[in-house]
């Protein structure tokens, strides 16, 4: 499974129907989750998932709409006697704002937070893929984040195998898993009877920005990108003052870096018809979706 579910797709404040910033991601058994705005929790209950198990959670910044849920998240977590860690991936200040709140609050966690302060690059190496993050154009310091599957063996064919006199059974499963096998006295490699690798799954998560150029290179090829377009293009001097997107701009990026689905996110209270930013992104970059609360995506993997 790789499914994506939006908890919170709201720009500062929440909405009668928009929560705050944040994303969940289930991949493989594990649950990971981008930006933990305030009631996020309460998303992941409505959305059936579990609020206890989040192993790795990526902050983009310390803005209050972005980070104001974790202290609940993780309460709630201490509460049902989590003994397992916690790894916190964002800015600097994230670390002593966490630590600060709990020792005002005087809560001691059952579990143990292992904080990493985000750079460009690699972040966090997990069970069959891989998290890099880069800074983006926003005021203070914030990250995007862009989660790669490993690659996957290429095709296996057997009909390759058989012309080679290699009979179904054990040894089929020898080259599948990528290790050479001896077949009446000749080497047989996997290379042989098999396609080139595949590409896994992959996600991007932009936080808040501008649509920076670099940002076109670092998320080149996405499955699926969840990108600021706080505004729709009307609003572009306050895009510009604030640090944000518009709609034409973050589809202009997504068709740019080849994305596959543009999930626009963090959306301003100002646009009232949130139609208007599906029909300036589609001019640009026609596979363009609105995020709505609690919708989800199921990314495939690649053939």
């Amino acid at each position: 499974m790789f499914r994506v579910t939006v908890l919170g797709s709201s720009a500062a404040l929440p909405t009668r129907s928009r929560g705050v910033s944040s994303i969940a991601l289930e991949r493989e058994g594990e649950l990971l989750l981008f930006d933990c705005g305030e009631g996020t929790q309460r998303q992941m209950t409505v959305a059936r998932l579990s609020r206890f198990e989040p192993d790795v959670i990526f902050i983009s910044h310390i803005h209050g709409d972005h980070t104001l849920g974790l202290f609940g998240l993780l309460m709630s977590m201490s509460m049902h006697d989590r003994r397992s860690p916690v790894r916190i991936v964002g800015p600097d200040r994230l670390k002593k704002l966490i630590v600060e709140v709990f020792r005002i609050l005087g809560t001691k966690l059952t579990f143990t937070v292992e904080f990493v302060h985000a750079k460009d690059g690699l972040v966090h190496r997990g069970a069959g893929y891989r998290v890099r993050a880069i800074r983006t154009e926003h005021p203070g310091e914030c990250y995007g984040y862009r989660l790669d599957e490993d690659r996957r063996p290429g095709k296996f064919f057997p009909d390759r195998a058989v012309a080679l006199g290699i009979s179904p059974g054990p040894i089929f499963r020898k080259l599948q898993n990528g290790r050479a096998v001896e077949v009446g006295g000749s080497r047989i490699t996997p290379e042989m009877v098999m396609g080139p690798p595949r590409r896994g799954r992959s996600f991007g998560y932009s936080g808040d920005t501008r649509p920076a150029r670099r940002l076109v290179t670092f998320f080149k090829g996405v499955d699926l990108l969840a990108f600021d377009t706080t505004f729709s293009d009307e609003y572009a001097t306050e895009a510009r003052q604030f640090g944000h997107s518009t709609a034409s701009e973050s589809a202009m990026l997504a068709e740019r870096a080849g994305v596959k689905t543009l999930l626009m996110t963090h959306i301003s209270q100002r646009v009232a018809d949130a139609t208007i930013l599906l029909e300036q992104a589609k001019k640009i970059h026609p596979d363009s979706v609105v995020a709505e609360d609690l919708m989800q995506f199921d990314v495939p993997l690649p053939r």
